[in-house]
């Protein structure tokens, strides 16, 4: 059974690499405008209506005024034209480390550990036979120890593609199931979705630790200040900034996230169901992994590469989830010709019954 045609795979793969291409492109640009947004606040607190009075915030950066108006935003475009060389400079450094260490520093995040064949020859066999079906090179293999159930695919080229599973996943699923999820993953892989998502991580993280060091860097510094005579209002200003760098950071990555399509997922279904033909096992393995898919100690940039991912309380309607309800996956597996089985198809009242959400309009 093949994914349907109109699903347009080809043209997928391709927009994910135009985005991967764009995004680190686009990355000295965010960095430059944080930048920016940083010292436009700066300014509007220091700049009053009467002027710089006593004190210049361009003669105190070093900065020379583009304009000429002396205004927050000549101070934002003025350390901009400073300083981007610096900026450019830094976002090369951390594209060439993400480059070099994105597998080590996506699976340091997960607490995951390489697995060899001789540790587990089922889990091992089962994604080499599903690589050489494709004529592909077989990733690595990770597992995390922990009761959860999840999975996931990381890497942006052969010498760091890497599929990961938790024990929680290898201890509960039957091996039809676990060779469903790893077609999944390996599906991810085939279309670039996971190289797209590692630079978006990359790139978020970059962006969110520099807002926390400013925050943290500012903290310290009017500690300083907060105990002279006159250093309340100051301490106050620096927190202030402080803190809307940060809402510009975390806005900033919230942008990249939505360069992330949520049909990823459907299509790494499809994908699946291509490789093992087996619609029921992906099926069974989504119900199973919805009981339990959380592993609390992963940040929450690096939650979304997983093949479940929760909303959390801060979702408003699905607007900020990373992932397709479980309900309407299972629907499109169904279209594929898959059936939920019985047990949770027929018997509502059992503490693993499907949700009538997740009821089928097919059936």
């Amino acid at each position: 059974m093949s994914a349907p045609a109109n699903l347009g795979l080809s043209t997928y793969r391709w927009n994910n690499n135009v985005k991967s291409l764009l995004l680190l492109l686009a990355f000295p640009l965010l960095l430059a405008g944080l930048l920016g947004g940083i010292f436009f606040v700066f300014g509007l607190f220091i700049i009053g209506r009467e002027g710089r009075g006593f004190y210049d915030p361009f003669l105190s950066f070093g900065l020379q005024p583009v304009l000429g108006t002396g205004s927050p935003a000549d101070l934002a475009l003025s350390a901009i034209y400073a300083w981007w060389p610096i900026v450019f400079g830094v976002a090369a450094v951390w594209v060439l480390i993400g480059y070099v260490f994105n597998d080590a520093i996506i699976h340091m995040a997960t607490g995951a550990k390489p697995v060899e064949r001789s540790e587990a020859p089922r889990l091992y066999n089962l994604l080499e036979n599903l690589c050489i079906s494709r004529g592909l090179k077989m990733p690595k293999l990770y597992i995390i120890e922990t009761d959860a159930m999840n999975a996931y695919a990381s890497g942006i080229d052969e010498r760091s593609y890497a599929i990961t599973v938790t024990s929680g996943l290898l201890n509960r699923l039957n091996e039809a199931e676990i060779e469903a999820v790893l077609g999944h993953e390996l599906t991810h892989i085939i279309d670039r979705d996971c190289r797209l998502l590692i630079v978006t991580i990359v790139f978020t993280g970059m962006i969110s630790f520099l807002a926390q060091m400013l925050w943290r860097s500012l903290r310290v510094a009017s500690y300083g200040r907060s105990r002279s005579r006159n250093g309340g209002g100051a301490v106050a200003l620096m927190m202030v900034i402080a803190a809307i760098a940060l809402v510009i950071g975390y806005v900033l990555a919230m942008i990249l996230r939505f360069a992330i399509s949520r049909r990823r997922e459907f299509l790494a279904d499809a994908g699946s169901v291509d490789l093992t033909k087996n619609p029921d096992a992906l099926i069974s393995a989504l119900i199973k992994i919805s009981d339990n898919p959380e592993v609390p100690h992963v940040p929450s940039e690096v939650q979304q590469l997983f093949i479940e991912n929760p909303p959390s309380g801060f979702d408003l309607g699905g607007l900020f989830a990373t992932h397709p309800p479980i309900a309407k996956r299972i629907q499109v597996l169904e279209a594929l010709g898959g059936t939920v089985p019985a047990p949770h198809r027929d018997a509502p009242d059992s503490p693993h019954a499907l949700p009538p959400e997740m009821k089928s309009p097919w059936q």
